[in-house]
């Protein structure tokens, strides 16, 4: 956990998910946006880019859930998708 976590700047993003495993299952859930995060641990600065994602009511850090793999454009999830469907009709 950091001393300080400070978002400074949120960025739109439209046409990416996050993807997550659901009991060995990828599924794919839409970034609302990316907020560059500034963070200081024991002193250190640090900047990074994450993705949030919407929960109901709340917008949380998607790389926080222990299920997370990454983050992808939609349209490759979504060609992925589809290479294993026909795999599997095939």
């Amino acid at each position: 956990m950091s001393d300080q976590e400070t978002i400074i700047q949120i960025m739109p993003a439209t046409g990416w998910v996050a993807v997550y495993d659901m009991d060995g299952e990828e599924t794919a859930e839409a970034i609302v946006c990316f907020a560059l995060v500034e963070t200081i641990e024991n002193g250190v600065k640090r900047r990074d880019v994450r993705p949030m994602c919407a929960d109901d009511k709340v917008i949380d850090f998607a790389d926080d859930a222990e299920n997370f793999l990454r983050v992808e454009e939609l349209s490759e999830f979504e060609e992925e998708d589809e290479e294993d469907e026909e795999e599997v009709e095939a």
